[in-house]
Parts: structure tokens; C-alpha cells; sequence
């Protein structure tokens, strides 16, 4: 309504000048300053009467429904990287020494009650069957032809790493001495195919579980 006003009052006054402009006469003049001065007092106070709150733009309805909750953020789960072909390897030749000769269970056993005889049974099984893998895997040669108890001799040059120099050791070779274990050394291996892994579990399974299903 209050800007209806103002703005007749407007075309008012551009109607009364624009008489004057167009038509003059002797008193026009006088009657449109005394008609704008009459115009411009009401339309300061119709101006006065406009709050800033009635002149703002009415706010957007708020909705009702909330919105929705944002979504949770999932940890994408970390990738299952194969091992080294090697080190699969190792864990399946430690697998067959499981398999043969039962080797993970005998030295994950407490034994500190067993007696020797309980001992010296299970030590059989153990090695019969970890001497049968080793047979058919690995090639395996004493480092030193001598029997145990021999007397050798060093010269300059030997092979450091293949021996171990027990007692008073001279500064210099060559070194004489007496043989107590001719050690080994491999010549070939032959190490099992690695199977039986999934991206869940990509080492070898040692020993798998054993389920019963014939009964207690």
C-alpha cells in the first residue's frame, strides 16, 4: 500500500511539471511549487513509515524434512600382497616336514613334562618322516670326507664361512686341528609347488585343520 502511495505521488508531480512545461500560464507556476512542496512532505513521511524489515525479501520457505544423513565413509580394506615365491616355498617345504614328520607340532609342544621314553617315541616319528622330505628335496653332502675325530689341516686360502674354529686359534693358518662335526653343504634343491592359496590367505597352509565327521 505505502508503495502504491509513493509512487502516485510521483506521477503526480511529473503530471503537474509537465502541465506547467507544455501549458504556461501566469499562476501555474506558484500552484505546482506550492503542489511539490505539499507532495514532497508526504512522501518523506510515507518513506518514514518503511522498516527496513518491510522493505527486506521475504526468506525462502525453510523445509520441513531434514535432509538426508551423509553417507559414512568406508575404509577401502588394504590389499592382500602375495609373498615372495621363496619365502611361499619355505612355508611349503616346512608344511611337507609337517606333513611327514609332524615337525611343527613336536617343537610347538610343551615337552617339559614328557619323559624320555615319551621323548624318544615321538623323536622317531619326527625323524623318519623330515629325513624322507629331505631325501626327496634337497641334495645334501658332509663338507669334510673325514670321520669325527680325524686330524685336519687348514691351509691358507680355506674356505672361512665353511668353517667354524673352535679352542686357541694361531694368528695364521695354515691350522691343524682335530675334525668334531664334518658339516654339510647342499648341492642341489628341489623346492615343492606352492598351492592352495587365496587372496584371503596367500601363504601356505602348514597343516589343515582336521574335522572328525565320522562320530565322537
Amino acid at each position: 500500500m505505502v508503495r502504491k502511495l509513493l509512487m502516485g505521488a510521483g506521477v503526480l508531480l511529473l503530471l503537474l511539471n509537465a502541465g506547467v512545461y507544455f501549458c504556461p500560464a501566469p499562476d501555474a507556476d506558484q500552484l505546482v511549487r506550492t503542489a511539490s512542496v505539499i507532495l514532497g512532505l508526504g512522501v518523506v513521511l510515507l518513506a518514514s513509515k518503511i522498516s527496513d524489515h518491510a522493505l527486506a525479501p521475504i526468506p525462502a520457505a525453510i523445509p520441513t524434512t531434514p535432509p538426508p544423513p551423509p553417507t559414512p565413509l568406508v575404509e577401502p580394506a588394504p590389499p592382500q600382497h602375495p609373498p615372495a615365491r621363496a619365502e611361499a616355498e619355505v612355508v611349503a617345504f616346512l608344511a611337507l616336514l609337517q606333513e611327514q614328520g609332524r615337525l611343527v607340532d613336536f617343537v610347538r609342544e610343551d615337552v617339559s613334562s614328557a619323559s624320555d621314553q615319551q621323548l624318544g617315541t615321538a623323536a622317531r616319528v619326527v625323524h623318519a618322516g623330515c629325513r624322507k622330505v629331505l631325501e626327496e628335496y634337497f641334495e645334501i653332502d658332509p663338507l669334510h670326507t673325514a670321520n669325527e675325530g680325524d686330524t685336519v689341516v687348514l691351509e691358507t686360502g680355506y674356505d672361512t664361512a665353511a668353517h667354524r674354529l673352535l679352542g686357541a686359534v694361531p694368528e695364521k693358518p695354515p691350522y691343524t686341528g682335530k675334525l668334531l662335526h664334518p658339516g654339510w653343504v647342499t648341492r642341489s634343491v628341489k623346492l615343492p609347488r606352492v598351492t592352495g592359496t587365496t587372496a584371503q590367505r596367500p601363504w601356505p597352509v602348514l597343516a589343515p585343520a582336521e574335522v572328525n565327521l565320522g562320530g565322537k
